[in-house]
């Protein structure tokens, strides 16, 4: 579903339905003020045809704009053609009455009758209409300072949960940080363990919002659980699964990829997401690691596979979500990992904190950023 139309959605249909009284109502006037333009003459029947013709056409109009936003003038143009037939036609059947030449004592009460009618018609009309207005922003403005607070909140809890990460753990440096693309972030990254046996990961969720930050918040409390139970790396990603299987969205779902350090021992798995890539000192050189697994939350249980791999001094993981990869310039074209790994090779030798940076700036100039964009870097010393 497009932006425009999950923001309708959102809105409450009594909400809508009372704007739109509200637009009924403002657009009555038009047929009235036209009636005593007319001073009364038009027949009762094309009276009230009119009323209801041009109200109507006005909250179609509304809701065209609402939902088409900038592409409304596709829809509105052929409208208005319609609206301006059918008014003529309407015209043409039911003509107005002949001016009179002099008009009698009892014309002019008639007159003076209709005309002070319409005159509270339009009062009555513009009153409604103001009524409906200020009820429905009073009650959306109090609904979106609501939602308002509550998603600070979540954006609060995002970045006690998600904090940067520049610490060293043994003969291992890590740096990471995690860029949400709005307000409340679907990605994860952490560090969890000692000296001798810890285990870094990054977690994607699908979609974006509160939701995914709450799936994330989640799955960040079972992985510290897991590793603080003592269970080895190799059970992280199928324990995982089987913990937040039941507590998302049937359509939501969680890419995961990890480095566990163990003794001499390196492994790596990757859950439905993006190669860890690998820069070496010794070479230059950037590699791609990979150990394909459907992503987390898939399906209720399963196996997933994990591997072993080497690290001389001064090789560097870069574990990172695919926000990078999809930032897209004006022509279409993404960012992709071929550029990703030309960036590593180009700052792999310097402070980590340098690497997360110039990738950043990177991709920024690339293209604009309509995904979270995290990264977590691994440097063996």
């Amino acid at each position: 579903m497009d932006g425009k139309n999950s923001f309708l959605s959102t809105v409450p249909r009594k909400s809508i339905i009372v704007f739109l009284t509200g637009v009924f109502a403002l657009f009555t006037t038009m047929a009235v003020a036209g009636d005593m333009a007319k001073l009364g003459r038009q027949p009762a029947l094309r009276y009230v045809l009119s009323v209801l013709l041009i109200s109507t056409f006005a909250v179609l109009y509304a809701i065209v704009g609402v939902r088409l936003r900038t592409k409304s003038w596709k829809l509105i143009i052929p409208i208005f053609l319609v609206q301006f037939l059918i008014m003529n036609l309407l015209h043409r059947w039911l003509p107005d009455a002949p001016r009179p030449t002099q008009l009698d004592a009892n014309a002019i009460t008639r007159l003076e009758d209709r005309l002070g009618w319409d005159s509270i018609a339009i009062i009555a009309a513009i009153a409604v209409g103001y009524a409906c207005f200020m009820r429905t922003s009073i009650s959306e403005g109090r609904r979106y300072f609501r939602v308002h607070a509550e998603v600070k909140l979540a954006e609060e809890i995002h970045r006690v949960l998600v904090p940067a990460i520049n610490t060293k753990l043994g003969d291992f440096e890590f740096y990471g940080r995690s860029a949400p693309s709005g307000e409340v972030g679907g990605d994860l990254i952490d560090l969890a363990g000692t000296d001798k046996k810890w285990v870094a990961y990054l977690a994607d969720v699908s979609g974006h919002g509160v939701a995914p930050g709450l799936v994330m918040g989640m799955a960040k409390s079972a992985s510290r659980m897991l590793l603080s139970s003592g269970d080895d790396s190799t059970r992280l990603m199928p324990r995982l699964n089987e913990v937040l299987y039941p507590l998302k969205k049937p359509d939501m779902f969680i890419t995961f990829c990890f480095v566990g350090g163990d003794g001499d021992q390196l492994r790596v798995g990757l859950a439905g997401h993006p190669s860890i890539l690998k820069f070496s000192a010794e070479t230059n050189g950037v590699s791609q690691v990979e150990c394909p697994n459907m992503p987390l939350g898939i399906l209720p249980e399963g196996e997933f596979a994990t591997s072993t791999i080497t690290a001389e001094s001064g090789t560097v993981f870069a574990l990172y979500t695919d926000g990078f990869l999809e930032a897209a310039n004006k022509a279409g074209e993404e960012f992709g990992v071929a550029r990703l790994q030309a960036e590593l090779q180009k700052h792999g030798k310097e402070p980590l904190e340098s690497i997360c940076n110039a990738i950043q700036e990177s991709v920024a100039k690339h293209g604009a950023q309509f995904d979270d964009q995290s990264m977590l870097l691994i440097r063996k010393l």
